[in-house]
């Protein structure tokens, strides 16, 4: 009779203890738990310090998982730290939840000069005119969406306040405070936090060293080297310079847009290929060349074969992954939050700014509330303009959501198919239902084959 199979938790350890019973198995044949029981925390810092710190087996850090919560940090704060993709987080909407003037965030360096009052009364305005807005939205929306026998009071009022929050959200700025909820290994906690002090902003920095200290009380001899870094730092300004030298341009107001910047031309081939390549051994360069002379029948019937019996929550085989997009997508930071959730695509972000203009929701102006609405645009775009001349980078805490930026994503089809069934849903927000809308037919237009294959809904 062989061993016995096990399959268990390893409950109630501290990561650093975890990290160190999956390493040594490499070269330990006792069971994870017999390894686990043998190890005490000091033990477990000095293999660290070891073989993490010493000789640099970085792997075993990714073992050592924290999850930790952040509250009352700006919007703009947790679209930085989302940028870190081997990570999970979950944060306070603004579609469900109600904000306050009590909680936005007030950048030090602006407190203390004559901008402090400019900025204060911006960002008070906008979202005393949001909280101001709440009542006479909720009265439209239960105008415009009487109660149906079959919902309960409560399920009702639920979705009208939901509406309401989705349409008058895009008031607030992005210095609004919110809270958030990251489980993250000690691996890519510790480029977060290298990235987060190596910031021009100081918000940045300080949430960047307070991670570490609450980090250090967990795993104190995993998170070394977290210094602000000089490469970060030094190149960043380096390639703004740079930039600007080599290009000048004027960016104009104008309404949202996804346009497919680069493509692979022979996406659907590279799909064929690699199903082929996996089911036969062959070598690729000699698959390719026999797929060049397939009919397009033959080609349609693979690519058919690959989603035959997909469910509602499965997802493509990882041959899909082959054929890769690159979209250039201008859209409101609203939409923005929502997108950038999506981060297995690489995604090229400048700064937010007010030059795009902004998004303006169909029932703001349906509701007759489109002159305050605007009023709110226009005085946040003053405020940037003149903090910005001081203050470049602390003037994107006055910018409301409505306002649009460019982002530059690559997804291959694979990603583009779940982003298009899932942000194209009835359930999603009008802003990113039309650029997963847009995707499809950009992609469906150059890949009809497997443009067919994509779930999308364009009700």
């Amino acid at each position: 009779m062989g061993a016995q199979r096990r399959i268990y938790t390893l409950n109630g350890l501290p990561p650093e203890v975890i990290a160190v019973a999956f390493a040594k198995t490499s070269r330990c044949p006792d069971p994870f738990d017999k390894i686990a029981a043998e190890l005490n925390e000091d033990k477990s810092r000095q293999f660290h310090e070891k073989w993490v710190i010493g000789y640099g087996h970085g792997s075993i850090m990714e073992h050592a998982v924290l999850s930790i919560a952040l509250e009352n940090v700006s919007v703009l704060l947790t679209k930085f730290l989302e940028d870190n993709r081997l990570a999970s987080y979950t944060e306070k909407s603004t579609r469900y939840q109600v904000f306050d003037k009590e909680h936005y965030y007030k950048p030090e360096n602006l407190m203390s000069s004559d901008l402090r009052e400019i900025y204060e009364e911006t960002c008070d305005f906008l979202i005393d005119k949001y909280t101001g807005l709440v009542q006479k939205m909720t009265a439209f929306m239960q105008n415009k969406y009487p109660k149906t026998a079959d919902e309960t009071e409560g399920v009702y009022n639920t979705k009208i306040k939901n509406k309401v929050l989705d349409n008058l959200r895009y008031l607030l700025p992005v210095s609004i405070l919110t809270n958030l909820g990251m489980t993250i290994n000690a691996r890519n906690l510790r480029w977060a936090i290298v990235k987060l002090v190596s910031s021009d902003l100081k918000e940045f920095n300080e949430i960047g060293a307070e991670l570490k200290q609450c980090a250090d009380k967990i795993t104190p001899t995993l998170l070394k080297h977290t210094e602000r870094n000089e490469f970060i730092e030094k190149n960043s300004a380096l390639l703004k310079e740079s930039s600007n030298k080599l290009i000048t341009g004027t960016k104009q107001p104008k309404e949202n847009t996804v346009d497919l910047v680069e493509y692979d031309k022979n996406g659907e081939d590279k799909v064929i290929c690699s199903i082929l390549y996996k089911n036969t051994g062959l070598p690729y360069l000699e698959i390719k060349q026999k797929v060049i002379n397939m009919s397009k029948e033959e080609k349609e019937d693979v690519i058919k074969k690959a989603f035959e019996g997909l469910g509602k929550f499965d997802i493509p085989i990882r041959e899909t992954e082959m054929p890769e997009y690159v979209f250039d997508i201008l859209m409101d930071y609203g939409a923005f939050r929502d997108v950038q959730r999506h981060r297995i695509c690489t995604q090229i972000n400048p700064n937010l700014d007010v030059d795009y203009g902004y998004s303006i929701p169909d029932e703001v102006i349906e509701a007759g509330m489109e002159a305050d609405y605007k009023s709110c645009m226009e005085k946040a775009k003053e405020t940037f303009t003149k903090i910005k001349e001081n203050f470049p980078k602390e003037a994107q805490y006055v910018v409301p959501l409505a306002y649009r930026k460019r982002v530059l994503i690559k997804m291959n089809f694979r990603e583009a198919f779940h982003f298009i069934r899932l942000r194209s849903g009835k359930q999603g927000h009008a802003s990113y239902r039309k650029i997963a809308q847009n995707m499809y037919n950009l992609i469906n237009d150059i890949h009809p084959m497997l443009g067919k294959q994509l779930v999308v809904d364009k009700t």
